[in-house]
């Protein structure tokens, strides 16, 4: 009696990909284009919060939810000891722009490049991650904003002008001055003025910054990985230094990234098809 394996059969190459009828430019909209989800909310999110304003403004915004004034900087205070950025800002905040607000105004813009530039990625490069990077987008910024209307909070600038903590300058364009990048400077303040004051809890800006390390991180290496590390902790600080957010606004908005990335996961995985069977080795005689 004898025994032989049987050669494996080879598997079929993977289908390409059709390509598309439509130009790179095209694709693009398209991929962008449930983004525009994204929009909508934050233009509901502007409407809900309009009353409570900055000035003699009213209590509470239209659901009936109170500013949060002093709760998140109480939760820095606990952690710290103190408002990390009213301690910062004492410390290097002078009146005039040092390279460190050079830097901190760069960071702090790449917030509006990050989802566009890696929905971009998942379309062209990662394809078939394309469903869960957007889920998890849509899951972080739908539950962000949702917290807004729940829990409008005044960041630690507007704080300040209240007089609820100490001195804080929001500052986060201050470094595009020493660039001699005026015009961006101003165009910043303008787009800030007339966004949400109250949308600080959780920070989308911590949030987006951290969802990019946690989609790419796989797919990456060991120098990207650092990259994206280090991208995410510079804008956690950026966001405290410059005044437009506390650390437990920065926590919050981890936490809604790591919750979307879990969505993001748990849709590609119901969604991926079964691995066909290994083939077995069978015993003849």
């Amino acid at each position: 009696m004898t025994t032989r394996d049987e050669a494996p059969p080879r598997p079929s190459p993977p289908a390409e990909q059709a390509p598309s009828r439509h130009g790179p430019i095209a694709q693009l909209l398209i991929a962008w284009s449930p983004l525009s989800l994204i929009l909508v909310c934050y233009w509901v999110a502007q409407w809900v919060t309009a009353p409570l304003g900055t000035g003699d403004a009213a209590d509470t915004n239209r659901l009936g939810a109170g500013l949060h004034v002093l709760g998140p900087a109480r939760g820095d205070e606990a952690l710290f000891g103190t408002v990390p950025t009213v301690w910062l800002q004492a410390q290097v905040v002078d009146g005039t722009a040092h390279w460190w607000d050079a830097l901190a105004a760069l960071v702090y813009v790449t917030h509006f490049l990050t989802i566009p530039l890696i929905t971009a990625v998942a379309w062209f490069r990662l394809r078939d991650r394309f469903g869960e990077w957007l889920t998890a987008v849509l899951t972080m910024s739908v539950l962000g904003i949702a917290v807004y209307l729940a829990y409008p909070a005044a960041p630690p600038w507007l704080a300040a002008d209240l007089g609820a903590v100490g001195p804080v300058e929001r500052i986060s364009s201050l470094g595009w001055h020493s660039l001699g990048l005026d015009p961006v400077a101003r165009l910043v303040e303008s787009g800030q003025s007339g966004s949400n004051p109250v949308a600080a809890m959780p920070s989308l800006h911590a949030a987006a910054a951290l969802l990019a390390a946690l989609f790419l991180w796989r797919s990456v290496g060991t120098a990207w990985r650092i990259t994206l590390a280090a991208y995410a902790l510079a804008m956690a600080l950026t966001l405290v230094y410059t005044g437009e957010h506390y650390v437990v606004d920065v926590v919050a908005g981890w936490t809604v990234a790591a919750i979307g990335a879990a969505a993001g996961h748990l849709v590609r995985s119901a969604t991926r098809p079964p691995h066909p069977p290994r083939p077995s080795r069978r015993r003849t005689s």
